[in-house]
């Protein structure tokens, strides 16, 4: 059973055998998980209509707010536009986390933690990262990239900018991502790891995004067997870690 609920699309028959009571509770397990992953696939079919039915309609009034004379108005319609397009983008990775994202494969770490930290320099975000050490862990790569994308673009825009490193304390893998901003008053932090949490009341939404990038994280993060876990730093400012099984 601990095999399904990690692969919960990959249900796995029990062969029927022992008493007939045994052989009833087996044959109502596997219908269980039979119903379960169509369930899931009939989810994944729902999600991809929804988001094909709601970026169609979004694409065409990109187009048509150029006609729109008022530069001003015109670029705050774009970016309500993009703002509706990434929350979309963020509920639908959120519900297909861990589904469809292939097999874990060896991969170096250092390598992906410095490929992600490229993109946030190439847009001249002030991201930094010390020699990382060469550690090869099983993960999905598009997976893990997204995760810590979003961690590292939540200590820019919190945190003004964010310094990533890899370490090994012998029992978890670490990617950590710290940053020199306000940080998370200690009896909230439990709550920004759930959806649509943002940090402040004043953030609005061009600041502070849909509040799902963390909840992102955290579920990438576990389906890899590990756990994201955000502490304030004593010096000042927020310390983010995805713990990879060592």
């Amino acid at each position: 059973m601990s095999d399904f609920s990690r692969n919960p699309d990959r249900p796995v028959t029990i062969a029927e055998s022992g008493p007939a009571d045994t052989r009833r509770l087996i044959a109502a397990h596997n219908a269980m998980e039979a119903r379960i992953a169509a369930l899931l696939d009939e989810k994944d079919v729902m999600l991809g209509a929804i988001g094909h039915d709601l970026k169609t309609p979004l694409a065409a009034l990109r187009v048509r707010i150029e006609s729109v004379p008022d530069a001003t108005q015109r670029a705050r319609m774009a970016d309500s536009i993009e703002d509706i397009t990434r929350t979309l983008d963020d509920i639908l990775s959120l519900a297909r986390v861990g589904r469809n994202g292939g097999e874990l494969e060896p991969l170096d770490l250092a390598a992906l933690a410095i490929g992600v930290v490229e993109e946030f320099e190439d847009l001249g975000a002030p991201v930094t990262i010390a020699d990382p050490p060469r550690m090869v862990a099983k993960v999905q790569e598009t997976w893990l990239k997204r995760a810590l994308r979003n961690l590292i673009a939540n200590a820019v825009r919190y945190g003004g900018g964010a310094a990533v490193s890899l370490v090994d304390d012998g029992a978890s893998i670490i990617l950590r991502v710290e940053d020199d901003g306000p940080g998370i008053p200690p009896d909230r932090i439990a709550a920004m790891l759930e959806p649509f949490t943002r940090g402040e009341a004043s953030r609005n939404r061009a600041t502070g995004g849909a509040g799902l990038g963390l909840t992102l994280a955290r579920a990438i993060a576990e389906q890899h067997g590990g756990t994201l876990v955000l502490a304030n730093r004593a010096e000042g400012g927020l310390r983010a870690e995805i713990r990879l099984p060592g």
